[in-house]
């Protein structure tokens, strides 16, 4: 027994190939499609982002302050993301097409806004983020964390350029203090000077007194007149000293006075640097957070389901096709057909049917059971049944054409459209060979134009063309199908009576 169906299985149509080649698909599976998102966080600097910088540079303490022009200077030699400096008008129409996936915008005043965190009106940097989750879910939380870097560079050089004026400042203060220490020694010395002016002025005073003393006990008698004469000198020479312990006194009261006027100008002048500083809880709040985001969304996603529902509505129309093509055999007639159009006609309004059915109960179900809110329902239901249509007419096209070869290359097909049609990560950060692929996949105009009917909102016009032209295309190779073998006779049918059996047989 085991003999014979080796020998069968050998001698069969190239049986042991099909075999092999379908015991290939986990392998191609896992090495296509993990290949493809191997390092997607290694690849960020992939993903294009536009800067558009308005700021305008401010003098700033003799100094001219360019914040935003630094911070599009370090953008562009970082590599957390690929960003574009561009203008408003570039950047808001590469966000709408997809272009980029983020618009950041430096307004005019940024600038002026990072030199007033210590004054008395302190404003926060105000930098602005515009994006659209709807056209990659995953790309916009990845940006999110693109942005909180942008913030940390802002702080950085607004704390940089704080540290170095307070820095300046406290310099400044402290050699208006070693200047004023100065001036206190000048004022000691004035005041020393005044002590030995008021030494030298007693002493003076003094003399003075014992000259008249002298000049008083010699009066009597005709002997008087060289007493006189000694005591008028010693008066003589006391007025002298006074005159010149009072000129002593004078100059040390001028070289206080010069010293009390210099010791308060550099005070008045630290004190003048210091009151430039204020210390509110207002400027403490700012100077640890300097920059303040708005984020603008065009194209909001409510939650991961929202976000996924494209990716997964895509998947589940094809695997159900593939169910459907397993099924179903659309080849084989009933009867010996009269024409090839009324045997084609007969097998794709059947097909058609399963394909109408399938895209209603499936709308029903994600707008009815799971809530899903879309932009556009007529769009949304109109892309189901022509996505439904356009992969059962693939699938239904390769089985008729190439047999069991084509079941094997629907599989293919199917890794090749989970890894290369950006359901999940752009093609910025697949593999070259996946993004290579991704224009020529149905599955990712259909994933395109969900994207646009459920979030994004727009026209779903060039994606419907394209699985249009796909339908065509696979229905004009089915009818020449149908139309060969009418010609050739080249067919097997069945008869009501064999068909039973078989239906029997089956159950």
């Amino acid at each position: 027994m085991f003999k014979t169906e080796w020998n069968k299985l050998v001698h069969e149509n190239g049986m042991i190939f099909i075999l092999f080649a379908i015991a290939l698909i986990p392998a191609i599976y896992c090495w296509l499609y993990l290949s493809s998102m191997w390092d997607t966080y290694g690849k960020m600097d992939n993903i294009p982002v536009a800067v558009v910088n308005h700021d305008l540079s401010y003098h700033y303490r003799g100094k001219e302050i360019h914040i935003g022009k630094n911070l599009v200077s370090s953008l562009n030699k970082s590599d957390s993301l690929n960003y574009h400096d561009v203008s408003s008008h570039i950047a808001d129409a590469g966000l709408k097409n997809g272009k980029y996936y983020m618009i950041v915008t430096i307004p005019s005043n940024f600038s002026s806004n990072a030199t007033s965190l210590l004054g008395r009106n302190p404003k926060q940097l105000h930098i602005y983020y515009h994006i659209s989750s709807g056209r990659n879910f995953i790309v916009s939380k990845m940006t999110a964390g693109a942005a909180n870097a942008v913030e940390i560079k802002i702080s950085d050089q607004v704390t940089k350029m704080y540290t170095q004026v307070l820095l300046s400042t406290i310099s400044k203060v402290s050699k208006g203090m070693q200047t004023a220490s100065i001036g206190n020694n000048t004022l000691a010395t004035g005041t020393s000077r005044l002590e030995i002016g008021a030494n030298k002025t007693i002493v003076g005073s003094h003399q003075l007194q014992s000259g008249i003393m002298s000049m008083q006990s010699s009066l009597p008698g005709n002997s008087q007149t060289i007493p006189i004469k000694k005591g008028l000198v010693g008066l003589a020479n006391g007025a002298t000293k006074i005159d010149t312990a009072l000129s002593s006194e004078i100059m040390g009261l001028t070289a206080l006075n010069k010293g009390n006027i210099f010791v308060a100008s550099k005070l008045t002048a630290g004190a003048q640097q210091l009151s430039r500083i204020t210390d509110k809880s207002k400027n403490a709040s700012y100077l640890a957070s300097p920059v303040k985001a708005t984020t603008t969304d065009d194209a909001k996603v409510p939650n991961n389901g929202t976000g996924m529902a494209p990716f997964a509505i895509a998947i589940g129309l094809f695997v159900g096709g593939i169910a459907v093509g397993t099924m179903y055999d659309a080849y084989t007639p009933g009867k010996k057909p009269n024409s090839f159009l009324t045997w084609w006609s007969a097998k794709m309004l059947i097909v058609g049917s399963v394909g109408l059915t399938q895209a209603t109960i499936l709308y029903f179900i994600m707008t009815r059971v799971i809530d899903l809110t879309a932009k556009s329902n007529i769009n949304l239901f109109l892309l189901l049944i022509v996505g439904s249509l356009t992969f059962l007419s693939i699938i239904f096209c390769l089985r008729i054409l190439l047999g069991g070869f084509g079941t094997w290359l629907i599989t293919i097909i199917l890794v090749l459209q989970l890894s290369a049609s950006s359901g999940l990560y752009p093609i910025q950060l697949t593999s070259h060979f996946a993004s290579s692929l991704t224009p020529f996949l149905p599955m990712t105009y259909l994933i395109d134009g969900l994207r646009h009917a459920i979030s994004l909102g727009g026209s779903i016009g060039t994606d419907l063309y394209v699985m249009f032209f796909v339908i065509l295309l696979t229905q004009m190779l089915i009818l020449i199908k149908f139309f060969i073998s009418v010609r050739t006779n080249k067919f097997s049918f069945m008869n009501s009576v064999a068909l039973k059996d078989k239906v029997k047989n089956n159950g």
